[in-house]
Parts: C-alpha cells; structure tokens; sequence
C-alpha cells in the first residue's frame, strides 16, 4: 500500500481505530481526551472559573498526559521512524511533528503563567492552544500515523506500546486509565478497555476510576 493510500486509509478508518494492521485506538483515545479538555478549559475560561480549584486539577492533568505523551513520541517513536522513512516527504513529516511539539510546550507555559498571575490574555492563550493543539493532532493522525503503519507495522507500535507502560509504571497508568476513558461514549470505552489485559481493566474499575472520580477535576466543567 502506498503513502496516499493510507493517508485515505488512515481517514476511513479513524472511528475503528486502524490503520493497515496497526490498531491506534489508545493513540485516537489520547487525542480525544486532549480535544475535551481544551474544551472544557475553553468553557471554564469563558466562564470566569479558570481559578476554580477543580479547573486547576482537571487543567494540571491535562498537562501532565501531554507532556508525557510527547515525550514518548519523542524519544520512542519518531526517533525509530526516523530510521526507516526514505523519501523526503515522509522525512519533511517528522520534522513537522518535532517543530509543532517545540511550538505547544511554551504556549503551555505562558498559560500556567497567565492563571497563576490572573493575566487578561488568558483566554487568547487558552483559544491558541486548543487551534494549534488539534491543527497538530489532526496533522499527526492524517499524515504521521500512516507512516507508522507503513515503516514499523503492529510489531513496531506494540514497541512503542510496551516502552509507555514501562515509563508510566502503575502509578502512572492509575490517571492515565481514568482520563483517557473519561466521558468516553460506551463503544469508544468499550474498545480501549478491549487493549488492556484483565488485571489492568480489574484495577481500573475497582481503584483507578473511583479514586479519579473522587477529585472532581474540572467540576461544572466536566
């Protein structure tokens, strides 16, 4: 299959979550989490509740996901592309993914900066964040995903699977679990339930989700 046939690929099959045999559910879950809380930052802003300390945990979280996300991608998935792409197109793609990361971690900063010193550009800030943040998500899943499809393959991604849940360990996977499933529809929690083995979807239920659920991040806003 060639490039352009996954990228067409790649926008068919974006609510089940593959693309050629490399199933991105968990990546498409991250997104979607990300795109609800800039909304719900977006809300709150617009709300006069950005000092709402449920706004602030459910905004700190946010934060804590996306960094961690890109640093992975970072250091355990494009490095390894990087090593299989050939052509300059594909090379011009990663370089993209790179300089829109480098772009999002100081706008991230100047909004922290902006609530902690109750600045008036916070919702301008706010409203950047959420149109580059989904321009580069958008990005990554039309272009990049299917280069990972095509390069390194299910056996590639379950690498890169498997280095996350090292880095994150079980007190990392205790809110990541609970974020990502967060006000997911019951199909879409269903299939990311679907890639974690029976321990993992015991603890979520049984500890992860009721001790997430009880910090009432976001609030109103949720």
């Amino acid at each position: 299959m060639d490039t352009n046939d996954m990228h067409a690929q790649a926008r068919r099959n974006r609510s089940s979550g593959a693309v050629g045999d490399v199933d991105f559910t968990m990546m498409y879950a991250a997104h979607d989490a990300f795109r609800r809380d800039l909304q719900r930052m977006t809300r709150a802003v617009a709300a006069g509740k950005a000092d709402d300390p449920a706004v602030r945990a459910g905004w700190q979280t946010f934060e804590n996901q996306l960094v961690n996300h890109h640093n992975a991608e970072d250091q355990a998935i494009w490095p390894q592309l990087r090593d299989r792409v050939r052509e300059p197109g594909e090379a011009a793609v990663l370089d993209q993914m790179e300089a829109e990361h480098a772009r999002i971690d100081p706008l991230l900063a100047a909004i922290d900066d902006a609530l902690a010193h109750h600045r008036p550009n916070l919702a301008a800030l706010v409203d950047d964040a959420d149109r580059i943040l989904r321009e580069h998500m958008d990005h990554e899943e039309d272009s990049a995903l299917p280069l990972i499809a095509q390069h390194l393959g299910s056996k590639g991604w379950n690498r890169f699977q498997s280095y996350i849940r090292r880095e994150y360990g079980l007190s990392g996977a205790a809110e990541f679990l609970p974020w990502i499933l967060d006000g997911l529809p019951s199909i879409e929690r269903a299939a990311v339930l679907r890639q974690l083995p029976a321990p993992a979807r015991l603890l979520y239920r049984r500890v992860f989700e009721p001790r997430y659920a009880r910090a009432g991040r976001w609030g109103g806003f949720a």
